[in-house]
């Protein structure tokens, strides 16, 4: 779930210019605020695009929930998901369910709009020059999962080119020392690798192994 909202975190962020607005607005705000208004006022709306989702376990799956419930059109690829059943919980206890059918990553390329990252253990990247050619024009890109899933000098040339209109990182190929040319890069939207750091995940985390010692002592 923290995974998940950090996902929609940098998509309404860059939908909307906000990484970049929290930039220019401290500087500028009282001396080029129409300038701003008018630079800003191009933002899109999530609702009715399609989201593309690479790897569709847990991590995956919870930001289906998430995207079906703005409005998304949900796609997705997994080498071993062939499909799955995604409920939406409603805070009254009501629910609705959907089903999921995965297709092929090139497929999953060619449709979204947006595109998201959730595969682990990976060693080469899967997002190179060849890649971004196929996706549509003016993609947004996002990775929380894994730094050397994206070649970051083809990201950069795609974003150069038009290619990629949004961005949004929260892991890197070096860290703790990520590429100046990614941290100074206007159009990527920026996190310290925060993705499953909540107070709430933390808390889950700490019962989840409570709950395992109880078990074991109790055999």
């Amino acid at each position: 779930n923290a995974i998940g909202e950090l996902v929609f975190a940098h998509l309404f962020g860059i939908t909307r210019f906000l990484h970049q607005s929290n930039r220019d607005m401290p500087l500028e705000g009282d001396s080029r605020f129409n300038t701003l208004k008018k630079h800003f006022a191009k933002g899109t709306e999530l609702r009715g695009k399609t989201i593309g989702i690479v790897g569709f376990d847990n991590i995956g799956q919870e930001v289906a929930k998430l995207a079906l419930g703005v409005g998304m059109n949900v796609i997705a690829t997994d080498t071993s998901i062939e499909k799955a059943k995604i409920t939406i919980p409603f805070f009254n206890g009501q629910s609705a369910s959907i089903e999921i059918e995965t297709i092929s990553f090139d497929e999953v390329l060619k449709q979204s709009d947006f595109i998201t990252l959730h595969l682990s253990n990976q060693e080469d990247y899967i997002l190179e020059e060849t890649q971004f050619n196929n996706m549509k024009d003016g993609v947004g890109i996002i990775n929380t999962s894994q730094g050397n899933l994206i070649n970051e000098v083809a990201l950069v040339n795609a974003i150069e080119s038009g290619k990629v209109k949004y961005a949004g990182l929260d892991v890197f190929e070096n860290e703790p020392t990520p590429a100046i040319k990614l941290l100074m890069n206007p159009d990527i939207s920026l996190t310290p690798h925060i993705g499953a750091s909540t107070v709430e995940a933390e808390e889950r985390t700490g019962i989840e192994l409570a709950n395992q010692i109880i078990k074991l002592l109790s055999e």
